[in-house]
């Protein structure tokens, strides 16, 4: 653990929710928030110390992710995406380019996204990338963005020994793409998770990342496979959510439902209510950082994790953000009335609501685990 980097995230949390309400408003983080982000480096959490940044193990990673959603969501999950892409610059691209690409005061942001129809063309010293790709969050605050793309020779696209198409991710400058304004959600507003897209673009070679081959960098953090790190901060960024509609609950539960009632805090059956949902989100939470620090602990003694221990961590990541989404409900159902009216509230249930469809904690991944425990391969390429 980090102690600085957790401190600092924690004394953010005031300055993100005075700004939360408006940021939501612009659909845009804030000047003033994205210096304080930019500030403790929330970006850039994973990048290793050889390059000037933080270095954070996986735990450090959760802890940070989880606090700033908790203070505001859309800050906590672009400073997310901004680390996640920064990581895969890390692992996979050769150090003279991850330096050109990472410096500078404040650092430049990245932001990657995996979902979308990109081809990218071999092509004398590079590829010409095209294609559109969607949720990019926050690609309006980046100056770099990656896409996945197939790789094409010509008109045919290539293959991988095993049969799979050859992927790759490219990263070209922002002011490359065409951004376009589509992401219209109830929740996560801030984020601007809009689509972006390249139309014939030169991306040179050392700016393409295989991210499903060996990583160049030998921090053991890029030993867990890539698919996996990715999914463990979205479910740390949805306990961050829950525990913030936790902490807008409280004050609620001082005032008097009813006239000449007691205050509801002094109901038991709002007290065993409470501790209920603190118990709910406490226990997907409790085995998400377990199976997190198993896997830490293996990749950290050179051991490869298994399918069975990939399996066990994506379960634990499901489970987290369900039992995160269940404890909201009993929050808002405990609030009553007040629930409707109380937008700090209403804006964590929202921002939630929205974060849990991440593919990455779909039924689809529990699917796999189940596939994986019983003998079978998982479906997904990305498990």
């Amino acid at each position: 653990m980090t102690p600085s980097l957790l401190e600092a995230a924690i004394a953010l949390r005031p300055v993100l929710r005075a700004a939360a309400a408006g940021i939501e408003a612009r659909r845009r983080l804030s000047p003033e928030v994205l210096d304080a982000l930019q500030a403790m480096d929330a970006f850039h959490l994973q990048l290793t110390d050889d390059y000037g940044g933080h270095g954070a193990d996986p735990i450090t990673l959760l802890r940070v992710i989880e606090e700033l959603a908790r203070g505001d969501a859309s800050s906590g999950w672009c400073a997310m995406v901004g680390s996640e892409s920064s990581a895969c610059l890390n692992a996979y691209l050769d150090p003279a380019v991850v330096r050109a690409m990472t410096a500078g005061t404040p650092r430049p942001v990245h932001a990657l996204s995996a979902v979308g129809v990109g081809r990218a063309v071999e092509t004398a010293g590079g590829y010409v990338v095209s294609g559109r790709w969607r949720f990019a969050s926050a690609c309006r605050h980046a100056q770099w963005l990656g896409g996945l793309a197939v790789v094409h020779a010509g008109d045919q696209p290539r293959q991988r020994d095993n049969g799979a198409p050859l992927l790759c991710v490219a990263y070209a400058p922002a002011h490359a793409a065409r951004l376009i304004d589509t992401w219209t959600a109830d929740g996560l507003k801030a984020t601007a998770s809009d689509d972006f897209e390249f139309d014939e673009v030169f991306v040179p070679a050392g700016h393409v990342a295989d991210l499903f081959g060996p990583p160049r960098h030998a921090s053991p953090v890029w030993r867990l496979p890539t698919g996996l790190r990715l999914a463990l901060s979205k479910a740390a960024a949805v306990c961050g959510m829950a525990r913030a509609a936790l902490d807008a609950t409280l004050p609620l539960l001082a005032r008097t439902p009813f006239i000449g009632g007691r205050p509801a805090r002094e109901e038991a059956r709002v007290q065993i209510a409470l501790a209920e949902a603190e118990a709910t989100l406490e226990g997907g939470r409790a085995l998400l950082y377990q199976r997190v620090q198993e896997a830490w602990d293996l990749v950290q003694r050179g051991e490869v994790l298994d399918l069975a221990a990939i399996a066990r961590v994506r379960l634990a990541v499901v489970f987290a953000a369900r039992q995160a989404v269940a404890a909201v409900a009993m929050l808002r159902q405990l609030a009553g009335s007040a629930a409707i009216f109380d937008e700090t509230l209403a804006r964590a249930a929202r921002d939630l609501d929205v974060a849990r469809h991440h593919f990455q904690l779909q039924p689809h991944i529990v699917e796999d685990v189940g596939r994986v425990m019983l003998g079978f391969a998982p479906r997904s390429p990305l498990f």
